[in-house]
């Protein structure tokens, strides 16, 4: 895919700059790599009792961990040394060692694995926290996907209102770690109000683990002490807030489908909604070069616009939903709550993720949550929070802020501004090595409609997979006779491609001249419908335009006429859908090179011509010299496309045709009119004389048209042998029983999908 899809951006070359990162930023990232690593090494392997103690190996080592730990105030220090004195009299010795011998799994987990220069500054504190956990359903480590971590703060009636819509979650294996930095009696009761003494649903509810951090040691400290809890199988973190509530049972889910489906990706985070549903407060968020931050669609009341409809990777997500490779959390030690106790700890995270690991951080817009916004502080308290962090996160990341992030743009007219929002919203779309493309199509990419979409939603489906931002726009609407589903877009949205289906190309277009680096046209009836327009667009500001042509429609007609009227004088009933029945010749042929001479013009108009096979590319070059850049891409089959392992060919009886036919006879129903009426009574008679099994033929499609039913009806000779289904839901037990495939391809152009799709399967065709 990414060697056949490179042609797409060949005429952006100039404008195509390297990526580099400069040797400062390199450095920075070792030099902390080799602190946390050291650190590990000191910490993670001392005997259990030396960590108990505090004796000699810890202290020897200490200054060593200076850079990671916070310095300890006086009153702590003070506390520390009354720790040291009680352990040197064995106090804490005893009590620790008697809780370590029935809780062995969850000390090994928090010395061996989970301990680093960044815990709490009390580490015999800290471990007698730990120790107070409590597994309140379940076995300690569960054989969990997702551990989801809820930090509490005295808010029983919030977290009331977000646990039922955790526990309604479907399709993933996740456990629950609420850390509860308040204690109060009102929240234990909600949560074994919540959870109850026994499963009363049909689906097991998940484990849950309660750890009481009775002194609020902050989100940073309360996050990362629940982590240390985490069960050994699960790979991903969810950090929630419990001011929020999930949206929809595939909340979690989606989440996680996101994840996995991204190499490039280390964390996800939701769009958020205000408590009651009705206001933005956003869809990934932007980080200006300044440290302010914006959530993006803030205050918008069109929640569903398509620009917060798709996923795409943005500069940070809020820690109010916050989903984390578990082992990129705990190779940066967890939440840094020394420097940010606060705010800003989440975005010092994913500021680590996209500029120390080269990852990204990713938008799910179909995990939806409501947010009581800023319930932790107040407004006020929380503006004044906010301001003290990004001061300190300014100063930490103030390299990759100049380098990589753009200009605030408040101080500029509101176009201006407008613009920058757009830009700064989506990653892709400032990176300087990645196009803004702008893809045009007659219809939705709706893969199971055939003809030519299914190789469309492959294209645009590489071209995502190479990181360039695409827009896409069809000349018509997705909802038109039901052409696209709700399955079909979400198929679109997950690609991270915007698909602006509310407004006219054009009016998308002019509202972002400048923006767009390549425009793409499939098909010659969009390109017809469109050129006039895009070279206005043209003038205002240069674009590559690259021409998919699918097909070479007019041959298609060309042939079609041979067969009609010439020699064979077959009477396709698809012929009157595109010429007047007894239309006469000479008019007909005006008609046809019409149709010809326009498509071999607009072969000419464009910068690169895509062709769907070697022979398509022969005749563009003769049809059209000056053409020079002609490129191929044909179809591009996967694994799922293999079928040939269903069954013994030897085992099959009978004959598949599997057509896109949408009520209309030309082409394919021109095609397989054909062989019912002239080919299929043949077989018939020949299984006859041969004295074997007549092969039953199966026609399967979208939309047949009666006119095939009424030939099947009028023929008893084929008609207890032929079966229509419409829209089967699947092919794969088709594909598994039949012996031969039939490929409408009586008149044509290009290679057809099915084609390729027999091709990938491995069995006999015609």
């Amino acid at each position: 895919w990414k060697a056949q899809t490179q042609i797409l951006i060949r005429p952006l070359s100039f404008l195509i700059k390297t990526k580099t990162i400069t040797k400062r930023s390199q450095k920075r990232s070792q030099k902390r790599e080799r602190q946390l690593s050291r650190s590990r090494q000191l910490l993670g392997y001392h005997k259990i009792t030396d960590m108990f103690t505090m004796n000699a190996p810890f202290l020897k080592h200490r200054e060593a961990c200076t850079p990671l730990l916070a310095p300890a105030t006086a009153d702590k220090q003070k506390r520390t040394k009354r720790a040291l004195h009680m352990s040197r009299k064995g106090k804490e010795i005893s009590y620790l060692v008697g809780l370590f011998t029935v809780s062995t799994i969850l000390l090994q987990l928090f010395i061996l694995k989970n301990v680093s220069c960044t815990w709490p500054e009390d580490p015999v504190r800290s471990i007698m926290q730990i120790m107070h956990a409590e597994v309140v359903r379940s076995i300690m480590h569960a054989e969990v996907d997702v551990s989801v971590i809820i930090l509490t703060y005295k808010k029983h009636l919030a977290l009331a209102k977000l646990l039922p819509s955790v526990l309604q979650q479907k399709k993933c294996k996740f456990e629950i770690i609420i850390a509860d930095n308040g204690c109060l009696e009102d929240t234990r009761k909600v949560i074994d109000g919540t959870f109850g003494d026994h499963d009363t649903d049909a689906q097991p509810r998940p484990p849950l683990k309660y750890l009481p951090l009775c002194d609020n040691p902050g989100y940073a400290k309360g996050n990362n002490a629940a982590v240390a809890l985490a069960s050994p199988t699960s790979e991903r973190l969810l950090f929630l807030n419990d001011d929020i509530v999930l949206g929809s049972p595939r909340f979690i889910y989606n989440m996680v489908r996101l994840l996995k489906s991204k190499e490039t990706a280390a964390a996800v985070g939701c769009k958020i909604l205000n408590s009651n549903g009705t206001e933005l407060i956003e869809a990934g968020s932007l980080i200006w070069d300044d440290a302010s931050a914006l959530g993006y669609g803030r205050g918008r009341t069109d929640i569903n616009a398509t620009e917060f409809s798709f996923t795409k990777p943005v500069d940070y997500v809020s820690g109010a939903c916050l989903l984390v490779e578990k082992k990129v959390f705990e190779d940066y030690a967890g939440f840094d709550g020394v420097l940010f106790p606060n705010y800003y700890e989440d975005t010092d995270l994913q500021m680590h993720i996209q500029h120390d690991l080269g990852k990204e951080v990713w938008l799910e817009p179909n995990s939806v949550a409501l947010h009581d916004e800023h319930g932790s502080f107040g407004d006020t308290d929380s503006t004044n929070l906010m301001q003290n962090a990004a001061e300190i996160f300014r100063a930490k990341w103030r390299e990759a802020l100049k380098d990589r992030h753009i200009a605030n743009p408040w101080n500029r007219d509101k176009e201006q501004q407008k613009k920058s929002l757009f830009l700064a919203s989506d990653l892709r779309a400032r990176d300087p090595t990645k196009a803004n493309i702008f893809f045009i199509d007659d219809k939705a990419p709706n893969k199971s409609r055939g003809s030519g979409f299914g190789r469309a939603f492959d294209n645009l489906s590489m071209i995502s997979e190479l990181g360039h931002r695409i827009t896409l726009v069809t000349l018509y609407p997705p909802s038109e006779n039901y052409w696209c589903d709700e399955s079909c877009l979400d198929k679109i949205a997950r690609l991270g491609i915007e698909y602006e289906t509310r407004k006219s190309w054009e009016e998308v277009f002019q509202s972002r001249i400048g923006f767009y680096d390549v425009v793409v046209v499939s098909r010659p009836d969009t390109l017809k419908r469109t050129f006039r327009k895009l070279r206005e667009f043209y003038g205002q500001s240069p674009f590559s335009l690259i021409y998919d042509s699918e097909a070479l429609s007019f041959l298609r007609d060309e042939k079609q006429d041979d067969l009609v009227n010439g020699p064979t004088g077959i009477p396709f009933p698809g012929y009157g859908e595109i010429f007047m029945p007894n239309i006469r010749s000479e008019l007909r042929h005006v008609v046809l090179k019409a149709r010809r001479n326009t498509e071999i013009a607009l072969l000419s108009f464009a910068d690169t011509v895509l062709a769907v096979s070697g022979g398509e590319k022969k005749h563009i070059s003769k049809l059209s010299p000056k053409t020079k850049d002609i490129e191929v891409i044909g179809h591009i089959m996967g694994l799922e496309h293999v079928r040939a392992s269903g069954g013994s060919v030897s085992g099959r009886n009978g004959i598949l045709c599997v057509a896109s036919f949408a009520n209309s006879m030309y082409y394919n129903g021109d095609a397989i009119w054909y062989f019912l009426k002239y080919v299929y009574p043949l077989v018939i008679a020949g299984s006859k004389l041969s004295s074997i099994r007549i092969p039953h033929l199966t026609i399967a499609g979208r939309g047949i048209p009666d006119e095939l039913l009424k030939v099947v009806n009028a023929n008893d000779i084929i008609a207890p042998h032929v079966t229509f289904l419409e829209s089967p839901p699947t092919l794969d037990a088709l594909y598994a029983s039949n012996r031969l495939f039939i490929s409408p391809h009586l008149y044509g152009a290009g290679i057809q999908y099915k084609v390729s799709q027999l091709e990938a399967s491995l069995v006999f065709r015609i």
